[in-house]
């Protein structure tokens, strides 16, 4: 299933909105954005066709700290045509989309994929 990048945008904004209000308080100094697919950014994943989303920066906690200085701000990247290769339909599509970022805001929050592994396995 492929759509523009303005519906797939729109599909990330719809799933930021249903993260609870709690948690989304707690977002700091975080960058949302999507790319088709990962590049240089990804590492040793550089054009895989696995990687559904990336996290990059400091966990929330070690940024929200008085002590921590100013730091840039930490990015989670959704990688569209991989989601996208997913996905059957737009229901599916925004399904997908929604675990993706749930999962890298997870990474924002402090867990590790083996954590979501134990505690949320659909979204690892």
């Amino acid at each position: 299933m492929k759509v523009s990048r303005a519906r797939f945008e729109r599909l990330v904004e719809s799933a930021l909105k249903g993260i609870p209000q709690l948690f989304r308080g707690l977002i700091v100094n975080l960058e949302i954005s999507v790319q088709g697919l990962p590049g240089p950014e990804a590492g040793r994943w550089q054009g895989s066709r696995d990687l559904l989303g990336l996290y990059k920066g400091l966990p929330r906690a070690d940024m929200a700290t008085p002590l921590s200085g100013a730091h840039p701000p930490a990015r989670v990247i959704l990688y569209q045509r991989n989601i996208e290769a997913l996905c059957p339909d737009e229901a599916e599509l925004g399904r997908h989309v929604q675990l993706t970022l749930r999962h890298e805001l997870a990474h924002h929050f402090g867990f590790t994929d083996e954590d979501l592994k134990r505690c949320w396995p659909e979204g690892a």
